[in-house]
């Protein structure tokens, strides 16, 4: 079964505008690497139809097995460190013309093994991304990664099925009546009254993740979001993550939750 992860990836690239970066998070580094060589697939398949890529073609065919001339692949096992230098070279080969398409793809596994000098020189690519470059970072260690380069990458979380998040009916119904009076009202103050405490905040953003990543995969009629399309449910998904990461190491979890409210959901 795939993860929600993927099915959320795969919905996103169907859509056709790529992000120039894509950051793939979770403990799985396998099934991050098999996501992003998919991804990868999709944009250089040449006989898809409907589907992301077929699979049988040169391009997929080299694609897995790495030998394809617009791919660039850095394993965590090639080096223990992404020193600048190593950044910059990465930088210089993608700047290069593609040979066989259009487009050139740069996965970078463990991207969290960038220091401070190397990520900044990254930054620098995303600040002013060229035209169809892409690429796809995996971590095990958001933690690690720096803040401005998180925000400039559209995240897309890989979580174990062990660790999906369940709700009682009873505390699913109240949480889903205090979101839609927040929508109706507009107003945020019992939200973040609730929020007060970590742990209520968090179980309030996993119940917005929840919902959101439902919408955006078709699973249920989205009374909730609407009249949000899978990509916007996909975007705010990401950054309820993000903040989720953030309220486990910061005491103002109130104000935390009140930003999120105001700038993705008070519209």
């Amino acid at each position: 079964m795939s993860s929600s992860g993927q099915v959320l990836l795969d919905r996103y690239l169907k859509m056709g505008r790529i992000h120039p970066c894509i950051l793939l998070v979770g403990p799985d580094k396998a099934a991050k690497l098999s996501a992003a060589v998919r991804m990868a697939k999709s944009l250089f398949c040449s006989q898809k139809s409907k589907e992301l890529f077929c699979g049988e073609c040169s391009s997929c065919q080299r694609i897995e097995k790495e030998i394809y001339p617009d791919l660039l692949l850095f394993k965590e096992d090639n080096e223990e460190a992404l020193k600048v230098e190593n950044v910059r070279d990465i930088i210089y080969q993608m700047e290069v013309a593609p040979l066989e398409g259009r487009a050139k793809v740069c996965i970078i596994e463990e991207a969290h093994r960038m220091n401070s000098a190397s990520s900044n020189a990254f930054l620098k690519t995303l600040e002013e991304p060229k035209e169809n470059r892409y690429f796809i970072l995996t971590t095990t260690k958001l933690g690690g990664l720096l803040p401005t380069l998180v925000s400039r990458s559209l995240l897309f979380h890989f979580k174990p099925e062990s660790e999906a998040v369940q709700f009682s009916t009873d505390e699913w119904s109240e949480l889903e009546k205090m979101f839609g009076d927040f929508q109706t009202t507009k107003e945020i103050d019992p939200i973040v009254d609730f929020c007060e405490e970590k742990e209520s905040a968090l179980r309030f953003l996993q119940f917005l993740q929840v919902a959101l990543r439902k919408q955006a995969m078709g699973e249920v009629g989205g009374s909730l979001f609407n009249p949000l399309s899978p990509m916007e449910c996909t975007y705010k998904y990401q950054k309820t993550v993000e903040l989720e990461g953030k309220l486990k190491s910061n005491a103002n979890v109130g104000l935390l939750v009140e930003s999120l409210m105001r700038q993705e959901f008070l519209k």
